[in-house]
Parts: C-alpha cells; sequence; structure tokens
C-alpha cells in the first residue's frame, strides 16, 4: 500500500464509548477509502466496537507504577517507538489525555499531528488546572490541526486560527437507525444511556424521577450503561425506596430497539461534547431533556423547539422538564419532529467525508 495512505490513530482505549466509538467508524471508513489504518490503544482492551479486518489495532502495555509522571513517560516512549515503527503520513490523537501524550511523543518526528478534543474544553471537570494548560500547550506547541465537534471548543484553544482548528460534529449512521417512532409512546419509560460516572451525573436524575414518581407513579425511568458510579447510584435508589421503579440494566449493545419502546429520553451530563445518545434518542423521534451540558455554547438541542433544556444540578427544574413531557404531549410531539432534522444534518457519509479531506488537507499542507 502507498506510504503516503498510512494514518496512525491513538486513542486511551477502545471500551464503550462515544469517542471510541466514533474512532471504530472512523478506522472503518478510512479503512474503505483505501487507507492503511494502524489503531492504537494505550491500554490493553478488546475493541467494543466492530473494526474491520484491515485495520491494524496495536494494544500498548502501560506502566503500572503508582507514580504519574512515570507513566506518562512510559507512554510516552512507547507512543514515540511504535509511530517511529510505523512511519506514517499523519498522526491523529483523539480526546485530550490520549491525544496531548500523542503529541509530545511525536515532537519532531516530522509528521502531521492532527489532534481531536471530544469533550467540551470550556466545561470539562475531568482535568486539574494544571492538567489543562499542559493539554493546551500540547495543542498550540505541537499540534499542526485539530478537530472539534462544536465551534466553542474550537476557540477554547484556537481563537483567531482558522486553519488549525476544524468543527466536524460527531457522525449519525443512518444505516444503523429503524425508522423513527412515529408518536410518543404511551409506556411512560424514561430512558437514558451513558457511562455511569460523575460526569453523566445519574444521580441527579435519579433525584429527579423521585419527584416525577410521586405525581405519575406509573413512570419508570431505565438507564442504560457501566461505570465505576453503579454502586452509589444502586444505594441512592434504595434510599429513596425506587427499586420496583429504576433498572440499572448495564451495556446495551444496540439502544435502537429500546429507543423505539421509550416514552422520552433524558440526559443529566455535568459536561459533554457532542453526545452520541441524545442525537440517536433525537433520530428516533423521542422527545428528549437534557441539561445546559455546555453552559448555553450547544447548538444541538434549542429549548423548547426541538428538546427541553435545563440549567446543571437543579433536580428541580429537570423534574418539571419530565413533567412537562409527560403532560404535554401535543408540545412533545412536535418537538420530536423537529429533533428529526439530526438525520440530515449529521448523516455519516457527509461527516467521515469532511474527517477524511481534512486528514488529506492536513498531510498536502505540511509538506
Amino acid at each position: 500500500m502507498n506510504e503516503n495512505n498510512k494514518i496512525a490513530i491513538v486513542i486511551t482505549g477502545m471500551s464503550f464509548g462515544g469517542a471510541e466509538r466514533v474512532t471504530a467508524y472512523l478506522s472503518n471508513y478510512f479503512v474503505s477509502c483505501n487507507k492503511d489504518i494502524y489503531l492504537i490503544s494505550l491500554t490493553k482492551t478488546e475493541p467494543a466496537y466492530p473494526l474491520a479486518g484491515l485495520v491494524h489495532y496495536i494494544q500498548l502495555d502501560p506502566s503500572e507504577s503508582k507514580n504519574p509522571l512515570v507513566r506518562y513517560r512510559a507512554l510516552i516512549k512507547q507512543i514515540r517507538n511504535t509511530i517511529k515503527k510505523i512511519q506514517p503520513s499523519l498522526v491523529l490523537g483523539m480526546m485530550s489525555y490520549s491525544g496531548s501524550l500523542t503529541a509530545f511523543a511525536c515532537a519532531g518526528l516530522k509528521i502531521p499531528i492532527l489532534l481531536s478534543e471530544r469533550n467540551d474544553p470550556n466545561t470539562t471537570q475531568s482535568f486539574s488546572n494544571l492538567e489543562k494548560k499542559v493539554i493546551r500547550f500540547a495543542y498550540h506547541k505541537f499540534a499542526y490541526r485539530a478537530v472539534f465537534q462544536t465551534e466553542s471548543a474550537k476557540t477554547y484553544y484556537y481563537r483567531r486560527d482558522s486553519f488549525r482548528g476544524v468543527v466536524i460534529p460527531n457522525p449519525l449512521y443512518l444505516e444503523d437507525l429503524p425508522s423513527p417512532n412515529t408518536g410518543i409512546n404511551n409506556t411512560m419509560e424514561i430512558m437514558s444511556a451513558g457511562r455511569l460516572s460523575k460526569q453523566k451525573n445519574q444521580q441527579l436524575l435519579i433525584k429527579a424521577f423521585f419527584l416525577v414518581h410521586e405525581k405519575h407513579p406509573q413512570c419508570t425511568l431505565t438507564i442504560y450503561g457501566e461505570g465505576d458510579q453503579r454502586m452509589q447510584l444502586e444505594q441512592l435508589i434504595s434510599s429513596l425506596h425506587l427499586e420496583s421503579s429504576v433498572s440499572l440494566p448495564g451495556i446495551e449493545s444496540s439502544i435502537f430497539p429500546k429507543l423505539q419502546k421509550a416514552h422520552m429520553f433524558v440526559m443529566s451530563s455535568n459536561f459533554e461534547g457532542m453526545p452520541n445518545a441524545l442525537i440517536e434518542a433525537m433520530a428516533m423521534g423521542l422527545p428528549v431533556v437534557t441539561t445546559d451540558y455546555s453552559e448555553g455554547r450547544g447548538t444541538l438541542v434549542i429549548n423548547n423547539k426541538n428538546g427541553l433544556v435545563v440549567p446543571r444540578f437543579n433536580e428541580k427544574a429537570l423534574a418539571e422538564a419530565m413533567l412537562f413531557i409527560i403532560e404535554n404531549p401535543k408540545l412533545a410531539f412536535e418537538m420530536s419532529r423537529n429533533a428529526l432534522c439530526v438525520r440530515n444534518e449529521l448523516d455519516s457519509r457527509q461527516i467521515c467525508k469532511k474527517w477524511l479531506d481534512t486528514i488529506e488537507e492536513t498531510i498536502t499542507a505540511y509538506k
């Protein structure tokens, strides 16, 4: 295969998650466009999403040292050695952590570095102030270009440089989608999906649901996903005596049949980039309620037009929004029809082509 077709993609791991799913889809798409793809995982994880047979999947062996500096240094060395062996025409670093390590690892190799931020850096709580400074330094010093999901994320890093920052939203894979719901389901099941984590703040959702359940005891809440907050969430459910109304069934490999049966979809996150689960719920014609995870900078859900947006950390406001959907079915249906526009706006064929165009433009401009 032509040496110019080699692309190395570096990511923290390939377990279940929005960024991981997009990375798998992009890898498969690039292979279909005759690119030679090397997908490098910084952890020993088997891919949670299917990878085309021609994708070279490489798992690095991270240090188990308790000293973070030792771990980072070891990973940077492994990344650098791997990239030197592959000799790609471009390196793509996905996500803040793995992207910044990749940028440091590839410094001086004379290979264009394209980074991709998958969260909103304005609101993320995943990193300390020092870590944020290091990540920003990596973007400014070593990244040739970077891809962001939203304009606000781009301006966080590159306020004036229109070439270095590229906005590409998350793709929606229409071939995976069933036909959208034709009406509001009367199942009274409120649904959510995402990693069980502090970021997703399912505790807020459960507390808000408690208020909804008091008024509409026939309602149920199902939260799909897995994570380190499971025990805390189970304890909260028990303390509110909601065991028969709230369920945590774990990871669901095919979420669309579940979306087809739900009454509404709710997202309670503290911060997000461009959440896949919310996009898919909108594409299935569900009424959606979401926290203002990007503090007014979001463009996905417009309040009272294609869904309801409430302040973060406000269980009363979240409960009131869910009650509004339940008690105003005509308005809820109207918003759900407006939400179907994401099917056209985020068509994966257009989004993946934009990714490929950006990569090829970057390689050409770097020469």
